[in-house]
């Protein structure tokens, strides 16, 4: 089966504002022979959308403060080239669709140019009771906005 490539795989549309997120490979990611292990791209992607989300002031506990959580619904990775041990790469991280109660995050992973890997998450906007729930406006203009901070 051939699946087509996802749209992170063109990179941030031009109206999107978007991250770039530094992670150096460590040895502990990586298999007997020092390839970054497919379940490791899941930990970066994870941690460049947090670092996107901090970059512009957002902050998990003020939205668990207003009965507001976002769990994981779906995700995918479709790799590319491997990365290795000691590799320094760039997550790039922007927010590729929003709906009423769901945001979705598409990254690219690069070594230098060469993309690595292209990916996404869907994060669904819950109450406290699991309960899908309107992502408020206020929290939706912050994840949408410019980075404040480096």
């Amino acid at each position: 089966m051939i699946v087509p490539p996802h749209p992170a795989a063109f990179g941030p549309p031009a109206t999107a504002t978007a991250s770039r997120v530094p992670i150096r490979v460590r040895f502990a990611e990586t298999d007997l022979m020092a390839i970054v292990h497919h379940g490791s791209y899941l930990l970066y992607v994870e941690e460049a959308r947090v670092e996107y989300l901090r970059r512009r002031g957002a902050r998990y506990q003020d939205w668990i403060a207003r009965d507001m959580h976002f769990p994981v619904v779906d995700q995918r990775v479709r790799y590319r080239a491997a990365a290795r041990f000691a590799d320094e790469l760039v997550v790039l991280t922007w927010v590729g669709n929003v709906t009423r109660v769901s945001l979705r995050f598409d990254y690219q992973i690069l070594r230098g140019e060469q993309a690595l890997a292209e990916a996404y998450t869907t994060l669904a906007c819950v109450n406290g009771h699991h309960v899908p729930r309107p992502i408020e406006r206020s929290v939706l203009d912050q994840v949408l906005s410019q980075e404040s901070c480096p």
